[in-house]
């Protein structure tokens, strides 16, 4: 290339960047910006150089990578044990930690009218649902089946036709007695043994 076809080059480069140049997007920041905080304005500027991380170097790697108290990602194949027999109760919670993690449940039926043990197992109630169907109010004794049973509810009254729900009874020593004091009240319980 000649020396005429250099500088015509150069020149055209440099008329180039007269036409190209002003297109190119740049962040220009000079004079600072002002916050409003309440009724004070403070002025603020961008400078210095900015840590994304710690060391100050780009952010294209996690900060901690050693797995200790962060969570990782995950890759590949990920495998889960299996829930131990008689424990797999997913999607509920229980409040018990004195109890073991057997369910017990005792389907709706007839309430017997003399004081009958249920279980023998020592049991934590969950939830106890009585109903009295009959024409007239009758009462509702639940007890734990130790050898001197403790009552949890002794002799309470249902009204005719009344629907209740205990919730979160608690733990029953050696098992759960219930008695009514006549035919109608219907009982259902769910517990853990």
């Amino acid at each position: 290339m000649s020396k005429i076809e250099r500088w015509i080059a150069v020149i055209g480069f440099v008329a180039g960047l007269g036409i190209v140049g002003p297109l190119i997007a740049q962040q220009e920041f000079s004079g600072g910006q002002t916050v409003t905080v309440g009724n004070a304005s403070i002025p603020v500027t961008e400078s210095g150089t900015w840590t994304v991380q710690p060391g100050n170097t780009p952010n294209t790697t996690a900060w901690k990578v050693d797995g200790s108290a962060v969570t990782q990602p995950v890759s590949g194949t990920v495998s889960v044990n299996a829930l131990p027999a008689g424990s797999a109760l997913i999607g509920q919670t229980y409040p018990y930690s004195s109890c073991g993690t057997t369910k017990f449940t005792q389907a709706l039926q007839a309430m017997p009218t003399s004081s009958t043990a249920i279980t023998a197992s020592t049991t934590c109630i969950y939830l106890l649902s009585i109903s009295n169907t009959s024409a007239g109010s009758l009462t509702v004794t639940l007890s734990d089946n130790q050898g001197t049973p403790i009552n949890f509810l002794n002799a309470v009254t249902v009204l005719a036709g009344e629907t209740r729900q205990y919730v979160n009874l608690g733990k029953f020593t050696s098992g759960i007695k219930v008695q009514a004091s006549g035919s109608g009240i219907t009982y259902a319980l769910e517990g853990l043994q």
